[in-house]
């Protein structure tokens, strides 16, 4: 499909073309369409290495032809990397519609669908078209409702509102002029049911298009009795009289003059409120209030209601292939948004003939570039009646079954060949109707050997001992007296012996062993003689690698030629030595192999992502091999990786990463350790959750220690590149039981930093490694809350804190205060950070500050702290990843 890139005034600027190797391509779109709000959305993405790219404008627009229309889109966001792609999404209308707001309008009279459209919904002839109209232009109608809208909306809301008003169905179409310029949009107005059309000509069926039905039953919302009555008093509904027969011409529903109730008959008698009595109790009541337009819309409202709600709801969810979406279906056309089919699943209602449905298609996802996430959604579930009669379709059945052949089986525990009279075997004659899994259990079985009657069981046993040569053991299987199946098998029994001499030319005899000389032919002989017998042999390979013969006996009779199968279960050979390993292979393709096994490499070179056949999502430039039942990811080739985090298990060259418990240590390649730091872990107990512990440089218990490569302790600010070893290791040894996490912060004095993971250690807590710290200190004076200040300094990512200050405003008592100040941009924590505050001279005075990484400061206090303490802030410090500002 080829996608138009439009510019501001709508003029072609370029396309979007997977089949044109030079032109911009797309990928990851999904064209979603619904029948409600009779629109559509787009997306797409494209590559940012085609300089066509930059065609696409934020005032741009894309639009292309499907099924004889023209589809245009108004692009409402992108999403852009700085290296790879560009996501679009775009929606078929325009910013007028979707965006701009209607205020509340009042209305005391009647009038058509469209001067409601022009008028409350503001439709003007600049923004759309009014097309198609089957609804009366005439205000007065009395069909017309008086429409008020009591709050302000979108345009397009109260363009739904407005259709929903009348019951009616809409749908916007768009033409285009040969330049690509606006020709019309037309907003084309239905009655209920109007958009797409009813495609008696498909039918849906489980198993082929359909995956699956699920049926759900609720009868929570039953009633069977109602009162309906006008909310202004103008039409009297115990005036009303009114009857309903349904299909099979019983009365359903009755409503009698002078009454204040209307019943639903067949519904009491099926589901009756309570069984004790058979009284006017047993009615299940839920009673209306309408804005009537006459005395007959009061009965017509009770109807309805009752046909919706007198019986259980049944509700129903299909799920349809992707190809039922774009593949053509019943006279060649494909499905479209409205339209209505038919769904067929024999797994319900077998007596019935089958659940048959009736459905309408409510919303469509297509994707161009990748046809298997299509998708289908249905609504307006009806359930139908096989038109066959139940006496008809029980004939109808009676002939299929009389008439699907019954498929036969002899199964054998021990073979059908022995030696020298050693062994048995046991026989068992099974049947299987039709396509059945399942035995089917005869009436009677009837054993013969060569022809003699020997049982009449399903299962007999033969010994070795009793066959001279061989015997041909056959049964058949009678199913209500009549014969439905029969098989047979040949058993041989072989005595070792002596060559015999070469005898005349005569008929040959079935062996496999020496005593009897066999010649295999797939050729009928040259000239073949009445009652002439050969064998024909096809070796089949077995799932357990043994070698099954098929032998055929064929039997001249002057004519015509016939054929008669003796034997089947047959002679097996031993499987072959395994072959010697060979290279697995690699494939390069942008297609996926069609010949798979275990272990072999592809190498995806597609551009757009697809869908293997087992369902893995296939990337770009991505290696998989086959592990006998899935692609699994081998390799990813890369250029760039972006990430805050990179949690390794191996060897890993990375800026910033995190090591967690039971992971690899880490070394440094030309950097320095600039320092590390404890932060603590929640504690429940404590007001805020955290602990009132100080926290320092140092541990509270434990130790943790970096060690150079020839194992001496690295403090704060070593430098630990050793330029003979190129690179220096460290051993975590974190034992701490009190902390979460320990930071180790990195500086760089080369571009060329690396950070390897190597050797194997043990963390209690977390190791955060922050790298490349290349940024000179700056210092900030922040509010703190409560007129309290503090001064943080910035050191790469690495901002402290000091303060010796007061509060000039008394905070509250034992309580957490929320929100009660911000954090400037640039030094805001990469996670929550507790700082610990305490009043000089008296220590049962203190507070808690508590920093978020949006920049919200929180503050708990204690111990009554006035405007005259002095609040000193712990040393402490935590990371930040903000950008400081210039």
């Amino acid at each position: 499909m080829e996608l138009n890139i439009h510019d501001k005034t709508l003029k072609y600027v370029g396309v979007i073309n997977n089949n044109l190797p030079e032109a911009l391509h797309y990928f990851d779109d999904k064209w979603h369409r619904y029948l409600a709000e009779g629109s559509s959305t787009f997306e797409f993405s494209v590559p940012k290495n085609n300089p066509d790219f930059s065609l696409i404008q934020e005032s741009s627009y894309i639009s292309f032809y499907y099924e004889n229309e023209d589809y245009l889109f108004n692009i409402i966001g992108t999403k852009e990397d700085d290296k790879n792609s560009l996501a679009v999404s775009c929606v078929n209308l325009n910013l007028g519609l979707l965006y701009e707001t209607l205020n509340a309008y009042s209305n005391t009279k009647r009038h058509s669908i469209v001067w409601y459209l022009k008028n409350a919904a503001k439709i003007s002839d600049n923004i759309l078209e009014i097309g198609q109209n089957p609804f009366s232009e005439v205000d007065e109608d009395k069909s017309n409702p008086i429409l008020t809208f009591d709050s302000s909306e979108t345009k397009l809301a109260r363009i739904i509102s407005i259709c929903n008003s009348f019951n009616a169905e809409f749908k916007f179409s768009t033409k285009l002029k040969d330049d690509g310029t606006l020709q019309s949009i037309t907003l084309d107005l239905f009655k209920a049911g109007g958009v797409g059309q009813v495609r008696k000509d498909v039918t849906l069926y489980y198993g082929k298009n359909i995956t699956g039905i699920t049926r759900t039953m609720d009868k929570k919302s039953i009633f069977n009795a109602t009162t309906v009555t006008d909310s202004k008093n103008k039409y009297n509904w115990k005036a009303v009289e009114g009857k309903h027969y349904n299909s099979e011409g019983q009365l359903e529903f009755y409503k009698n003059a002078g009454e204040n109730t209307a019943y639903a008959l067949i519904s009491r008698d099926t589901f009756p409120s309570q069984l004790k009595s058979d009284t006017n109790d047993q009615w299940v009541r839920k009673d209306f209030s309408i804005e009537a337009s006459s005395a007959d819309n009061l009965w017509d409202y009770a109807v309805s209601q009752f046909k919706q709600f007198a019986y259980p709801q049944m509700t129903y969810e299909v799920s349809a292939t992707s190809t039922a979406v774009t593949n053509a279906l019943g006279d060649g056309r494909l499905l479209d948004i409205g339209d209505t089919v038919t769904i067929q699943d024999g797994n319900f209602d077998k007596a019935d003939g089958g659940l048959i449905l009736s459905a309408r298609v409510s919303e469509q996802e297509i994707s161009f570039t990748n046809p298997h996430s299509n998708k289908i959604t249905f609504t307006n579930f009806v359930k139908l009646k096989s038109e066959i009669s139940a006496d008809l379709y029980g004939r109808m059945k009676d002939l299929v079954d009389q008439n699907t052949p019954y498929k036969a089986e002899v199964e054998t525990t021990n073979g059908l060949q022995f030696k020298n009279g050693k062994g048995s075997t046991t026989l068992t004659a099974r049947i299987y109707f039709g396509s059945d899994s399942s035995e089917t259990k005869a009436d009677s079985y009837e054993w013969r050997k060569d022809g003699t009657l020997v049982a009449n069981v399903q299962e007999i046993t033969v010994d070795a001992s009793g066959i001279d040569g061989k015997a041909v053991y056959a049964y058949k299987a009678t199913v209500n007296e009549k014969v439905v199946g029969n098989a047979s098998v040949t058993i041989t029994n072989v005595n070792d012996g002596e060559n015999g001499t070469d005898g005349t030319d005569g008929r040959s005899v079935t062996g496999i062993e020496q005593k009897y000389q066999l010649t295999q032919t797939d050729a009928t002989p040259a000239n073949p003689w009445e009652d002439e017998v050969w064998q024909t042999s096809q070796p089949q390979m077995t799932a357990t690698n043994k070698y099954l013969w098929s032998i055929t006996r064929t039997t001249f009779n002057q004519a015509p030629l016939t054929q008669d199968i003796v034997e089947q279960k047959a002679v097996y050979g031993d499987s072959g030595e395994n072959g010697s390993d060979g290279d697995p292979g690699k494939i390069v393709s942008d297609k996926e192999p069609t010949t798979k096994f275990v272990g072999l490499t592809w190498k995806y070179s597609g551009i757009t992502a697809i869908d293997a056949s087992d369902g893995t999502n296939i990337q770009p430039n991505t290696e998989y091999y086959w592990n006998g039942k899935n692609w699994v990811i081998n390799l990813i080739n890369a250029q760039n990786i972006i990430t805050d985090t990179l949690t390794a298990l191996g060897d890993v060259t990375a800026g910033s990463f995190t090591l967690k418990k039971g992971d690899t240590g880490m070394s440094v390649k030309d950097g320095t350790v600039k320092s590390w730091g404890v932060s603590k872990k929640p504690d429940p107990s404590v007001p805020g959750g955290y602990s009132n512990t100080s926290v320092g440089n140092t541990l509270d218990s434990g130790n943790l220690n970096f060690y150079s490569a020839d194992y001496n302790t690295i403090s704060n600010d070593e430098e630990v590149f050793d330029p003979a070893k190129k690179a220096v290791s460290f051993r975590v040894n974190n034992n701490n039981t009190q902390s979460n996490s320990v930071t180790l912060i990195l500086e760089s004095a080369k571009p060329d930093f690396e950070l390897l993971v190597v050797g194997k250690t043990v963390l209690q807590g977390d190791v955060t490694v922050v790298g490349v710290v290349n940024q000179s200190s700056k210092k900030a004076t922040v509010n703190f809350g409560y007129g309290r200040n503090v001064t943080l300094t910035r050191d790469g990512s690495y901002v402290t804190i000091t303060s010796q200050n007061r509060y000039t405003i008394a905070p509250a008592n034992g309580t957490w205060l929320r929100n009660v100040a911000t954090l400037p941009s640039g030094y805001r924590p990469v996670e929550d950070v507790l700082i610990y505050n305490h009043d000089l001279s008296n220590g049962s005075k203190f507070s808690w500050s508590l920093l978020h990484p949006s920049g919200v400061i929180d503050l708990f206090s204690s111990g009554n702290i006035t405007t005259n303490d002095y609040i000193l802030s712990s040393a402490q410090f935590w990371i930040t990843k903000d950008e400081l500002p210039s």
